[in-house]
């Protein structure tokens, strides 16, 4: 009966003295992998999904001229004005998330008019089941022709929203 206490015991001390000697094993590992770390950083080259992009193609080579021709750079920088020099061609990249910030943005849009519409619908419909007020007043026969139109506008923009997540598929936005 007493052997189980002491081998609880002897298993806990065990573990204790495990412990310090991991860590310090730790400390050491972790001062060798900076070290490792700080040797490797010009060790390659790191490609970008930009370069993955490109697909391999390269421009074709063209030779330059051996001698700058002083006339020419000046006929080239009169030629250009002044502020494409500041502006710069945008990227597939860019041009690409322009495009989806845009689709995002107007999916978005529609969206909320979905939402809105649905709500204004069950609003109407809440109020037509109403069987409290007037089943034959003026006010009935409106509602229900508001719900027939914004019904048929929630349709429009349940497809709209719809088409707009195919084009997003489509240009594998998604």
């Amino acid at each position: 009966m007493r052997s189980v206490p002491v081998a609880g015991l002897l298993a806990a001390a065990l573990v204790l003295l495990a412990i310090p000697s991991s860590a310090q094993s730790l400390a050491e590992l972790a001062a060798r992998e900076k070290e490792r770390r700080s040797k490797a950083k010009n060790a390659g080259k790191v490609y970008t999904e930009s370069d993955l992009g490109k697909g391999g193609a390269s421009a074709p080579a063209t030779e330059a001229p051996t001698t700058p021709d002083p006339k020419a750079a000046a006929a080239a920088d009169v030629s250009k004005p002044a502020g494409d020099a500041a502006k710069k061609e945008k990227t597939d990249d860019e041009l690409k998330a322009e495009r989806e910030k845009a689709w995002r943005d107007k999916l978005a849009q529609v969206t909320a008019e979905s939402a809105r519409l649905q709500s204004r619908a069950d609003d109407l419909q809440r109020a037509l089941n109403d069987l409290s007020q007037n089943l034959y007043g003026s006010t009935r026969a409106s509602q229900a022709s508001e719900l027939e139109q914004v019904q048929q506008k929630l349709a429009a923009s349940l497809k709209s929203a719809e088409d707009l997540q195919e084009e997003g598929r489509r240009n594998g936005y998604r």
